[in-house]
Formats: C-alpha cells, sequence, structure tokens
C-alpha cells in the first residue's frame, strides 16, 4: 500500500468537520447550543480530527525517512485515538448532566469505546497498513453517524 492513499481520508474527514459548523450554525437557537448538541458536535469533531490528523501520519513517516512507515503510523494513531476517546469520554462527564446522559444511546457507546478500543489494541499487536486504514476509515464511519445524528437532532 502507498502511503498516499490516506490523503483521501484527510479530505474527507475535514469536509466533514466543516459541515458540522454549518448545522450547528443552523440548528443553534438563539445563539446557544444544547449541552447534548454541543457533546456530539465534540465527539464528532473529536474523531474526524483524528482520522485527519491520523491520515497524514504516512507522510510524516516518510519526510522523516523512517524504514517502518506503518508501524510508525500505526503506533501514532493509537496515540491519537487514545486522546479522542478520552475526550469523548469528558466531554460526556463534564458537559451532560445525569438525565441528558441518559438521552445517549447505548450502541453509540460500543462504536465508540469497545470498537476503538479493539482497533487500538489490534493497531499496537499487528501494525501494518490494513488495519491502519480500517482504524481510519472507522473513525469516518463513526463521525458521520454522529453528523447524521446531528443533524436529525437539530
Amino acid at each position: 500500500m502507498d502511503a498516499s492513499y490516506t490523503s483521501s481520508i484527510t479530505e474527507f474527514a475535514i469536509v466533514l468537520a466543516g459541515f458540522s459548523g454549518l448545522v450547528i450554525a443552523i440548528g443553534s437557537k438563539e445563539g446557544k447550543s444544547s449541552p447534548l448538541t454541543k457533546h456530539r458536535t465534540l465527539c464528532m469533531l473529536s474523531f474526524s480530527f483524528a482520522a485527519a490528523f491520523g491520515s497524514l501520519l504516512p507522510a510524516v513517516a516518510l519526510s522523516f525517512g523512517t524504514q517502518n512507515i506503518w508501524t510508525f503510523s500505526s503506533y501514532g494513531l493509537i496515540s491519537i485515538l487514545l486522546v479522542a476517546v478520552i475526550l469523548v469520554y469528558l466531554s460526556t462527564r463534564f458537559l451532560l448532566n445525569e438525565e441528558e446522559r441518559k438521552k445517549l444511546a447505548w450502541y453509540m457507546y460500543i462504536l465508540i469505546y469497545w470498537v476503538n478500543g479493539f482497533l487500538v489494541l489490534l493497531l499496537a499487536l499487528m501494525p501494518i497498513a490494513g488495519l491502519f486504514f480500517i482504524a481510519l476509515v472507522w473513525q469516518l464511519i463513526v463521525s458521520a453517524i454522529l453528523f447524521t445524528r446531528l443533524i436529525l437532532q437539530s
């Protein structure tokens, strides 16, 4: 696999993050958003930027002249994913009260925490190009799901 394949992922992630700003601007009432909308936006942006920055890692590895591009990129993506998941967890705890947390869909916990945890484990054990791309595409899938939920909520 060529490291240049990740540029499309970068572009898609940036576009997805940009459209979220439009949804927030259109959907906000009197210039304010609900804590649930803020939380969903933060989650979506976390995973969009995780995909965007993660997709730049092979280019960074090439510029440094790293021998094994995919090992470098996989371990870098592990760090990015852990930061994104921790950010989502902190957002859930600090932005939402108990009542608002109950409004969150149970399956999103599985999609965000369990699948990303599994991907981190796989990337740590087998830092290969295929898993790296799967992890990046998964971040885009989660971002797209969150984007759709954000649109439907507004």
